[in-house]
């Protein structure tokens, strides 16, 4: 064995990785954090790094030895179904990750559903303030991850989860089997603004929307599914950094006005960061009885 064997060592970080591989400029441009949905890593490579994709997907396959294949985003969530197109760079040809989350698995699309891993500390911690006995909506569903978690990690009674995208919900149908509570979580495939005032009408206790974007045109649906006595909300919106609660307060305040109920904010936090202007929050608010 060579020396140069015997002296290799792992990297510890994608920018350890690629040490002699890009240049100074180029390394200006690297973004070196990434997702990883099971033995899949998802990462933004910059329009300057293009040519060089091959060299940062191998360099990031180094760095872990659980990680089998790495994407890049190709573009920006789009379409009515906010999915984030991707594409392969490195390792092997497959696109659908298995993901493991506070005790369930998740089988997912990538490029075909939306799907954010950022949100699983939200996921839990709803979970955790889900008592016992309610009845819970999803709207938004996606390929099921809030409405499992809550299902594994809380004593609730039943979520519906309801979900657009048809390969979505397949998916979401595939998930609530593998983790085996088929008995609490209904997925609905359809449209939130035709579902929640009809099927889901006055049902729930609490309502999830975790919505990437655009959660505002949703919420007399949300209000819609609340029992009579009221319930609680969990509002997600991306807004901007600079007083990012003044709109979102108003929007939630006025569509429980529309329908001549009040409301009691109750939380309101910065999720995560999107770019230097933009963030994502979450309100929990109660809607109050009539």
């Amino acid at each position: 064995m060579s020396n140069k064997e015997t002296n290799w060592k792992k990297p510890r970080s994608l920018k350890e990785a690629l040490k002699g591989k890009l240049n100074k400029k180029e390394r200006e441009h690297l973004v070196a954090s990434f997702d990883v949905l099971g033995n899949i890593a998802i990462i933004e490579i910059r329009p300057e790094l293009e040519k060089k994709e091959k060299i940062i997907g191998e360099a990031l396959l180094s760095v872990s030895k659980n990680l089998e294949t790495v994407c890049k985003k190709t573009a920006a969530h789009k379409g009515i179904y906010r999915v984030e197109p991707v594409k392969i760079i490195a390792g092997r040809r497959n696109l659908t990750a298995t993901y493991r989350e506070s005790g369930c698995v998740f089988k997912i699309k990538l490029g075909k559903v939306f799907f954010s891993p950022r949100l699983g500390t939200e996921r839990l911690r709803i979970s955790k303030l889900i008592k016992k006995g309610e009845t819970v909506a999803v709207l938004f569903a996606g390929v099921g991850p809030f409405a499992i978690v809550f299902a594994k990690n809380s004593k609730m009674k039943k979520a519906y989860a309801v979900e657009l995208n048809p390969i979505a919900y397949d998916e979401m149908l595939e998930n609530i089997e593998l983790n085996k509570v088929g008995e609490r979580v209904v997925p609905i495939l359809g449209d939130v603004k035709k579902i929640a005032p009809k099927e889901l009408k006055g049902k729930c206790d609490r309502v999830a929307m975790p919505l990437p974007k655009g959660g505002e045109a949703f919420l007399d649906e949300a209000i819609a599914c609340l029992k009579p006595e009221g319930g609680v909300i969990h509002f997600y919106n991306f807004v901007e950094a600079d007083d990012p609660y003044k709109e979102p307060l108003t929007q939630i305040r006025k569509a429980a006005a529309k329908v001549g109920r009040k409301v009691r904010i109750m939380r309101k936090s910065k999720v995560r960061s999107f770019s230097p202007a933009i963030i994502q929050i979450v309100v929990d608010f109660r809607v109050k009885s009539n």
